[in-house]
């Protein structure tokens, strides 16, 4: 059993292997082999068939010579008077040697004792011959039988009432010579038959088949290189015509696809590059915004040091100008010690002075203009777009139409938004929603900063907008900027207030002129 799972395993691997082979090779190599293998098994068959046709003819024509040789002998012997075996014998050599294929000629007679010959062309007596002279007596027919390469036919008869069987013996070897003659006739004209057959087809094929077959691929090779203008010739109305149209008509659509996808990647690019650009500018507005409320922080931590060290130092120098003043109304005092009195007393009006400065430099002007507070919320909004997608926080902006106008300093007024989203987009570090809300309260306007992070702590809402006072870790704010926000709000005659939401987060909401309600409900959240 082994010995017989490793030869199946040996015959499939070598089918396989020869499939390989076979599918490795060409299509016009492939159709030749099988045009080569067709004619070859035809031609080979035709040949088999006629050797075969001719060789039973032939063996029918030999039959037909046994037959006709022993009814001849039998008609010869019948029409005898008498039989002497002498005569017959030379009879039957005349006869042997007329005909060339016969190789033997016996007269049998039927006695009490059995069969026995009478005479034959043979040197010695045959069993064969006795048993087909018995066959054919009992038969009373012409009876014929074949043995190696001779075949033997013999005719009853009835010589003066005693039964007797002529037997003619002729040899097959004719047929035999045939056979070999047509093996080698087949082997000899079967490979130029399918030689030429096979080049002619292939001459045919060529025409009909592969020409077209490599122009299809040759167009499809340059279309696959990247020449989508290539065509396919069509050069019939077949079935490989129509191939050709329908891949001449698919590569149309697909140079046009093509076409209208570098037209759309072209305006894809170019809007790209405009968002680009467009990003670019909002990140520089960004930074200019940035440096402001950095630049607005100092300055209000400037001014805030400023008043504290006028009111630090203002109260001891008064004191001190007033004792000045004082001791030079003495009308007994040195004049020399007057003159060094008034030398203090100008030093105290000087520091006075730069106290005076610094609190002036602190305090920026502001600079009104009409404008939209839409437009306010909307750029705010896109510079921390950017952020805030960074975060997957989702900005709502709810505008009204028509927008409010408001008189306002524009950059200080942004710098308060910002200020308001910064500290939103803060509260929500792993996402969530930041909603910016305008509304128009009869003469005045009501901004709303919502956001849904964890809100703000209860015993730091009341200070939240005290300087250097802030809910982030150390190292990440200063505790000004909502301390600016007041105080841009409030140099702009508004009012903001801080409070938390119900559920989660917080609110800022800014009043700007008019009577503004700050019990307003918050606007639902999303």
């Amino acid at each position: 059993m082994p010995q017989r799972a490793a030869a199946h395993d040996v015959a499939v691997h070598n089918r396989h292997t020869v499939a390989g082979w076979f599918r490795a090779l060409s299509l016009r190599v492939r159709l030749l082999l099988v045009i080569a293998a067709i004619v070859g098994a035809v031609v080979t068959a035709v040949a088999v068939l006629e050797v075969r046709s001719f060789e039973r003819t032939l063996e029918q024509e030999i039959e037909e010579a046994a037959r006709l040789t022993a009814r001849a002998v039998a008609d010869e012997l019948r029409s005898s008077r008498a039989v002497d075996p002498a005569d017959v014998r030379d009879a039957l050599h005349d006869l042997a040697e007329a005909n060339p294929l016969v190789r033997s000629i016996s007269v049998v007679a039927l006695a009490p004792a059995g069969p026995e010959l009478v005479a034959s062309t043979l040197s010695e007596e045959r069993a064969d011959v006795l048993a087909l002279s018995t066959r054919a007596l009992a038969a009373g027919v012409v009876t014929t039988e074949r043995r190696d390469d001779l075949l033997s036919a013999a005719a009853p008869m009835r010589v003066r009432d005693q039964p007797m069987a002529a037997v003619a013996t002729v040899s097959l070897a004719p047929v035999q010579q045939v056979r070999e003659r047509g093996r080698i006739i087949a082997l000899v004209f079967t490979l130029p038959v399918i030689v030429m057959v096979t080049w002619l087809v292939d001459l045919t094929i060529r025409a009909l088949v592969h020409r077209p077959i490599a122009d299809i691929r040759g167009t499809m090779r340059r279309a696959a290189q990247g020449e989508l203008d290539a065509r396919a010739s069509v050069m019939r109305d077949d079935e490989l015509g129509a191939v050709s149209a329908g891949l001449n008509d698919m590569l149309a659509r697909l140079e046009g696809f093509n076409a209208a996808l570098h037209e759309r990647v072209r305006d894809a690019t170019d809007e790209l590059r405009a968002k680009n650009v467009q990003l670019g500018d909002s990140y520089y507005q960004l930074l200019m915004l940035r440096e402001a409320l950095a630049r607005a922080e100092r300055m209000a931590a400037l001014g805030h040091m400023a008043a504290s060290v006028a009111h630090q130092a203002g109260t001891p120098l008064n004191l001190v100008s007033g004792y000045v003043q004082m001791v030079r109304a003495d009308s007994t005092l040195d004049p020399r010690v007057k003159e060094r009195l008034l030398i203090v007393e100008t030093q105290i009006q000087q520091v006075t002075r730069v106290l005076r400065t610094m609190l002036d430099q602190a305090r920026q002007p502001l600079q009104r203009e009409r404008t939209s507070i839409a437009g306010i919320v909307e750029r705010v909004c896109d510079l921390a777009a950017p952020r805030a997608a960074q975060a997957d926080v989702r900005v709502e902006r709810v505008l009204p139409e028509p927008p409010p106008m408001v008189d306002v300093d524009v950059v200080q007024f942004e710098l308060v938004l910002l200020a308001l989203v910064s500290n939103a987009l803060d509260a929500m570090p792993h996402g969530g929603t930041l909603t910016v809300s305008v509304m128009a309260t009869g003469a005045g306007v009501r901004i709303e900063v919502a956001d849904t992070g964890p809100g703000i702590a209860a015993d730091r809402l009341d200070r939240i907008f005290e300087p250097w006072m802030t809910t982030k870790p150390a190292g990440h704010g200063t505790g000004l900027g909502l301390g600016i926000a007041r105080d841009v709000v409030s140099a702009h005659g508004g009012t903001i207030v801080a409070r938390n939401r119900d559920g989660s987060g917080a609110v800022f909401v800014i009043g700007l002129g008019g009577s503004v309600n700050f019990s307003v409900p918050d606007p639902p959240c999303p």
